[in-house]
C-alpha cells in the first residue's frame, strides 16, 4: 500500500543518482553493483515497499511461482515508495535499462504522470488482462488513451479504524458512528480527548492525506476532470478539509506526528483511539496481536451540506507495472498476469494474510470475502471494505498531486487559525497553475 506519509526527496539521494549515472556512462553501463543490479535471464526483479503488505504479497507470489517454475528466480527488493519512483524515472530518462527491475509498484497518485511521461517504457497489458474485473476508479488510473498498462492491486478504500475499548471509555459505541458527519466526528474527538487523554487520530503537518480523503468523497480533486486545470479556489471540499484539519489539531482531537514511523506507532501503542486511512493499514494494525478483538471498522464521515458527498473514498493504493526494456520483461509479464491478476487462490491468501481488499468489482469470487475477522470483533472486514470500494467516486488525480499538495501545506500553515480560506486557496491555485501541466 502505498504509503500516504511522504518523505521529501533528499539532496543526498540526488547526488547519489547523479554519481551512479556518471559512472555508468563512463563504464558503458557495466556497473551492476549500484542500487539494483540487472536481473539475469532466469531472474525476475520486483521493486515494492511496506514489509507487512506489498512486500509480503510479492514474496508470497514469488514463492508460488518458483514452485511452478523452478527455472525462474523471483527476487523482491524492498525500497521506499519515493525511492522506487525516483530511481525508475531517472533510469528511464537516462536509458539505464541494465539497472532496471522487471516489475515496479507505483502509487495511484503517481501513475498518470509516469504513464504519460514514459508510456512506451511499460508493457501494454490491454489484451492480456481482463480490465473489466477491476473497479472503475482503479482501472482508469492504469489507463492512457484506452490502453491499460498496470495490474491494480489494493483498493485503498478509506475507512475509520478504531479501538472499541477506548471509545467506550469515552462513552461511545458503534451506533454513534453510523451516518456520521465531520461535525459529529469532531465532537466525538473532543470528548475522547477530555475523557481519556488520548487524541482520536493523528495528523502529519507534512502530509495532508485527510484532504485527499475528503476531496474524493465529494467527487472533487486539486484539478478538474481534464487532469491539469487547477480546481482549488472555491473548492468547498478542500475548504471543508482545512476546517477539519484545523479544528482537530486545535482541540487535541488529533495528535501531531512526523512521518511514517510516528504515524504507525501512535495507533499501535494506543496513543490515539483510531486512524482514518486506506484499508492497506490493516496489516500494520494486526501487527499488534494482543489488540485482537479490540478494533472495529466504520465508514468515514461526510459533509451533509455538500451535495454528492459519500462516506467512501480512497487513500494511496497502488498497482503493478512491467517495464518493457528490462532484462526479463517477457517472463515478468507472464508472472504478473498469472500470479497478480489471474490467480484467485493467491489473492485469497493475500486477503487472509495481509488484509488485502482487492480492487475488483466482484470480490465474492474469493472464499475469504465473506469470512468473519476475529481481530475486528467478528466483523466481515473484507466484505465491508469491498462494498465501500464500489462506491468510491471516480476522479482524475492528474499528474501533480503531491506538488500541489506541497503548495497547499505551505500556504495553509502560514494561514493556520484563520476561519476564511478564500485567500489561501486563491494563492494555492495561482501557484498550482505553474506545476499542474
Amino acid at each position: 500500500m502505498n504509503k500516504i506519509i511522504r518523505k521529501k526527496a533528499s539532496v543526498l539521494g540526488f547526488i547519489i543518482m547523479c554519481c551512479v549515472s556518471f559512472l555508468s556512462c563512463g563504464e558503458g553501463g557495466a556497473d551492476h553493483d549500484a542500487l539494483s543490479s540487472a536481473s539475469d535471464n532466469d531472474e525476475i526483479v520486483i521493486w515494492t515497499w511496506d514489509s507487512t503488505f506489498n512486500v509480503k504479497a510479492a514474496r508470497l507470489a514469488a514463492e508460488k511461482y518458483s514452485r511452478l517454475h523452478p527455472e525462474i528466480t523471483v527476487r523482491v527488493e524492498e525500497m521506499e515508495r519515493e525511492e522506487i519512483l525516483y530511481e525508475t524515472k531517472n533510469m528511464l530518462s537516462s536509458g539505464l535499462y541494465d539497472r532496471l527491475p522487471d516489475i515496479v509498484m507505483i502509487e495511484d497518485y503517481d501513475a498518470q504522470d509516469v504513464l504519460l511521461t514514459f508510456r512506451d517504457e511499460f508493457v501494454d497489458l490491454t489484451d492480456k488482462v481482463d480490465s473489466d474485473k477491476y473497479v472503475d476508479y482503479k482501472k482508469e488510473l492504469c489507463t492512457i488513451n484506452g490502453r491499460m498498462y498496470g495490474i491494480p492491486f489494493d483498493s485503498g478504500t478509506a475507512a475509520f479504524f478504531y479501538r472499541t475499548d477506548l471509545l467506550e471509555e469515552a462513552g461511545y459505541s458503534f451506533p454513534a458512528l453510523i451516518d456520521m458527519t465531520w461535525e459529529d466526528f469532531e465532537k466525538m474527538s473532543r470528548d475522547v480527548y477530555l475523557r481519556t487523554g488520548r487524541s482520536m487520530i493523528t495528523m502529519d503537518p507534512t502530509d495532508m492525506s485527510i484532504t485527499r480523503v475528503i476531496m474524493q468523497s465529494c467527487g472533487r480533486w486539486y484539478v478538474k476532470e481534464d487532469g491539469y486545470t487547477p480546481d482549488i479556489a472555491g473548492n468547498e471540499a478542500i475548504s471543508g478539509a482545512l476546517d477539519v484539519y484545523h479544528d482537530l489539531i486545535a482541540t487535541n482531537g488529533a495528535k501531531s506526528v512526523n512521518g511514517w514511523n510516528d504515524f504507525i506507532s501512535a495507533f499501535q501503542n494506543g496513543d490515539v483511539a483510531g486512524v482514518i486511512t486506506g484499508c492497506w493499514i490493516i496489516s500494520n494494525i494486526k501487527a499488534v496481536p494482543e489488540q485482537s478483538g479490540k478494533w472495529r471498522i466504520a465508514k468515514i464521515p461526510v459533509f451533509d451540506d455538500i451535495e454528492g458527498c459519500v462516506p467512501a473514498s480512497s487513500v494511496g493504493g497502488s498497482s503493478w507495472y512491467v517495464l518493457k526494456n528490462s532484462h526479463n520483461s517477457e517472463a515478468a509479464a507472464e508472472f504478473a498476469i498469472s500470479m497478480l491478476s489471474e490467480d484467485d487462490e493467491l489473492t485469497d491468501k493475500f486477503i487472509e494474510e495481509i488484509g488485502l481488499i482487492p480492487a475488483v468489482k466482484d470480490p465474492s469470487v474469493y472464499k475469504n470475502y465473506d469470512t468473519v475477522d476475529p481481530f475486528f470483533g467478528g466483523q466481515k472486514a473484507t466484505r465491508f471494505l469491498s462494498e465501500l470500494a464500489g462506491e468510491i467516486p471516480v476522479v482524475n488525480y492528474g499528474r501533480r498531486t503531491y506538488e500541489i499538495e506541497n503548495i497547499l501545506e505551505a500556504e495553509f500553515q502560514s494561514d493556520f487559525g484563520k476561519s476564511d480560506h478564500t485567500e489561501c486557496l486563491r494563492r494555492v491555485e495561482e501557484k498550482a497553475k505553474a506545476v499542474s501541466r
